[in-house]
This record gives C-alpha cells, structure tokens and sequence, in this order.
C-alpha cells in the first residue's frame, strides 16, 4: 500500500517582462529547477533549499525569500502575471483521510505578497 503524502511546494513565475534580476536573488537561497525564456515570456520554477515537513512551512520559507529580495528583484515580481505557489501531493491508497492545512497567518502572507496558491495531486509511483 502507498502512503498519501506531502512531496513539496514550487514557486511558479510566469512575466513578459524581465525577470532575470528576480531568479538570480533567489537562486542564491533557493533551488531554480527551471527557467525559461523566450520574445514572448519567460518562466521559473523555484524550490526552497529547506527540507520542509508541511505546505504551511515551505510556502512561509518561500515568502522570506521572496520578502529579502532586491528592490530592482522585486519590481520583477509585481510585474509577473502568475505567482504561485504549487502545493505537491503523491496519491496513495492511505491514510483513509489525509489534510495538510495553511494557517491564517500564512494565507494573509501569500495575499500580502500577491501570490496565489495551486494544488498539483502526482499518482502514486510518479
């Protein structure tokens, strides 16, 4: 039997404009698995450094970073037209019932920062 469990959170960036400044700030202190740019747009996918046990404590981690960013870093970020943090799932066949929950603190903190928040669910064995 497989166990429904917490894999990560990503930060997912999506901008017309430049954000080269943006992704470099954070790759110092975080992971950038992807990064893309192209005449039209340019994408990231970031994941903190930090072994993290719950949604609620990697999206906050991911929100200090985002919050000791550069001014001209953060200019990108307001110019992103997608700011999301994609919560990641395995699906398994247990526990019965299973919830991860993110705290009022933290849901004021994503709005602070104009972000929004996505649920990715991988099937078991992906």
């Amino acid at each position: 039997m497989s166990e429904i469990q917490f894999l990560n959170v990503d930060l997912e960036l999506e901008s017309k404009q430049d954000i080269s400044s943006l992704v470099a700030d954070l790759k110092k202190i975080a992971t950038v698995l992807h990064y893309d740019k192209d005449e039209y747009r340019q994408l990231a996918r970031i994941e903190a450094n930090l072994d993290v046990s719950s949604p609620d404590k990697a999206i906050n981690h991911l929100c200090e970073l985002i919050e000791s960013c550069s001014r001209n870093a953060l200019k990108q970020w307001l110019s992103c037209s997608r700011r999301t943090f994609d919560i990641g799932f395995e699906s398994g066949t247990s526990p019965k019932c299973f919830n991860q929950a993110l705290q009022a603190d933290t849901l004021l903190r994503i709005s602070a920062i104009g972000a929004g928040v996505e649920i990715t669910i991988y099937p078991m064995g992906s």
